[in-house]
């Protein structure tokens, strides 16, 4: 732009005179750099964002590296091996009996959802079937109606045809007013019945409802069946004294466990390694904990009207299994 260019424009300016594309061009230029700057703004808070996460994360990492070298270290001392091989088969076990108590509790979730939405099903085509039987009355009635309406109008018809001379007039002018109205009850029925056998389309084609979640009933049913089938475990594995030792494992750190000698601990192993393949091999079989379920619903007891959960102390012995979270149970119990 040339001085004289410049020189002319403020002159303009001092004068009053407009400049649109110019004035619209620093607009757009000032828009776009607060624009710039508010997208500016938040990367830098994203940033700082994921500078913080890196942080966290790398804590982590030291903290899971010294716990490394520190079992590194212990396993390092001979003796202390068969312990923690003890222990990590402890471990082994309960995360075989957490597993099967979760898998027992995801099939029961299973049946439950399917029973109740058979029920659903059922009782939403029982209303549909009785919303269409009232409609359906509703459209003979209807049709009666404008079939009645329709065979009056044609006798009317008829009649005023036969009605000639000037003797009738006032007879024909009684008679046209009459079919008149007539037609206008004849266009109200029809239109009913139009109206009526949408309606029982609509009905008709009405799509089920979604089943929203489990009843109540079902989700403490379901709990009930999970505490048992938790507590049954407890019991078998308390049998051969890997219950609480394998609930040990998820309180204790592997440096605080003592399982005995070498020979003691080959034992323990053993007998651990047998009880994961007696789980395993178990099947769901609900009519095993008929008795077990049936005693449960007898005494429980819930906190609220819409809790889900007994109370432990309700449960009796098998109350042990929620208040020690044997095999991790409340993470299978519905809400």
């Amino acid at each position: 732009m040339s001085p004289s260019d410049g020189l002319r424009r403020m002159a303009d300016r001092l004068a009053g005179r407009q400049q649109p594309a110019e004035d619209e061009r620093l607009v757009a230029l000032f828009r776009n750099r607060a624009q710039l700057k508010q997208e500016l703004l938040a990367l830098d808070e994203e940033r700082h964002r994921l500078l913080d996460r890196l942080k966290l994360q790398e804590g982590a990492t030291m903290r899971v590296e010294e716990q490394l070298d520190a079992l590194e270290q212990y396993l390092g001392r001979p003796a202390e091996g068969y312990k923690c091989l003890a222990y990590f088969q402890l471990r082994a076990l309960w995360r075989a009996a957490a597993g099967r108590v979760e898998r027992f509790a995801t099939e029961l979730v299973r049946q439950q959802k399917d029973r109740e939405r058979k029920a659903q099903l059922a009782s939403f085509e029982a209303a549909k079937r009785g919303r269409v039987a009232d409609v359906d009355r509703e459209l003979v009635e209807a049709r009666v109606l404008a079939d009645q309406l329709q065979a009056e109008q044609r006798l009317a018809e008829q009649r005023l045809e036969t009605l000639g001379g000037i003797w009738n007039h006032f007879r024909r002018k009684r008679l046209l007013e009459a079919i008149e109205a007539r037609r206008v009850r004849i266009d109200a029925a029809l239109s009913q019945v139009t109206d009526l056998g949408d309606r029982r389309h609509e009905v008709e084609s009405e799509p089920p409802p979604a089943l929203e979640g489990l009843s109540l009933e079902g989700r403490r049913a379901i709990n009930l069946a999970v505490i048992a089938c938790a507590d049954a475990l407890r019991e078998r594995l308390s049998s051969q004294g890997l219950a609480d030792l394998s609930r040990e494992t998820t309180r204790r750190r592997v440096y605080d466990t003592n399982y005995g000698g070498r020979d003691e601990c080959l034992a323990l192993m053993q007998r651990a390694s047998q009880a994961i393949g007696e789980i395993e091999r178990l099947q769901d079989d609900l009519a095993a904990l008929k008795g077990r379920i049936d005693a449960l619903r007898g005494a429980v007891r819930y906190r609220g009207a819409a809790d889900t959960v007994p109370t432990p102390d309700s449960l009796q012995a098998a109350g042990e299994v929620l208040v020690d979270e044997y095999w991790d149970v409340y993470k299978s119990l519905l809400r």
